[in-house]
């Protein structure tokens, strides 16, 4: 069977990085990823996914461990303070603050060889990244939104496991793609689809103005 993702993309799949830069090979902008080694590489500037971080920093305040739950604890407060300052832009001094209080906290745990110093060194790579959002406008600190309109692909991919062939790749590119459209102009797509297959019976141009 065809992995979808990768078949309607017209690449194939790597494990350094080519599929990645075949995709945006004509594309120079702001990147917002996780913290993947390929997405790193990234030249044209680049924002982190701060609910990756928050996540991950969540987990270790859950744990049992009174250090690495404090470290949690500090980290995800800090991330979270980030976040907010996308709807409420800080002052430079505030920035500053953060930044201090980062990096005094990262080399207390960076040298742990647990789970504290893992996420601590890699918050370290990331510190240049984590502050994108403030100074290019349009930028979001997370990829959720990036995240939320492939779910459903990423999910029906697992369950049907790719497809047989082109034919079947042409028809779930175009019916994710559908559906995807609909949710974001909260319209409902099984009515949209009936009007594209009746008004292709009749020899009609289907009613795209809703877009």
């Amino acid at each position: 069977m065809v992995n979808t993702t990768v078949a309607v993309f017209k690449v194939q799949a790597s494990r350094n990085g080519e599929a990645f830069a075949a995709l945006v090979e004509r594309w120079a902008g702001i990147l917002v990823s996780d913290g993947y080694g390929v997405y790193q590489r990234w030249v044209y500037g680049r924002q982190t996914c701060l609910a990756h971080l928050i996540r991950r920093a969540r987990g270790l305040a859950e744990r049992k461990e009174p250090d690495i739950a404090h470290f949690g604890r500090r980290v995800l407060a800090e991330l979270q303070r980030l976040v907010h300052w996308a709807e409420a832009p800080p002052t430079a001094g505030a920035v500053q603050t953060c930044y201090a209080r980062l990096i005094h906290l990262l080399d207390q745990y960076r040298a742990r060889k647990d789970e504290a110093g893992k996420l601590a060194r890699a918050l370290e790579r990331e510190l240049g990244a984590l502050w994108t959002f403030i100074v290019e406008e349009g930028v979001d600190p997370t990829n959720n939104r990036a995240e939320r309109a492939l779910r459903f692909a990423t999910l029906c991919r697992k369950l049907i496991q790719g497809t047989y062939n082109a034919k079947g790749d042409r028809w779930v590119e175009r019916m994710l793609s559908l559906r995807e459209t609909c949710r974001l102009r909260g319209k409902p797509t099984f009515p949209v689809l009936v009007d594209a297959v009746t008004c292709y019976f009749n020899g009609q141009q289907p009613h795209v103005s809703w877009l």
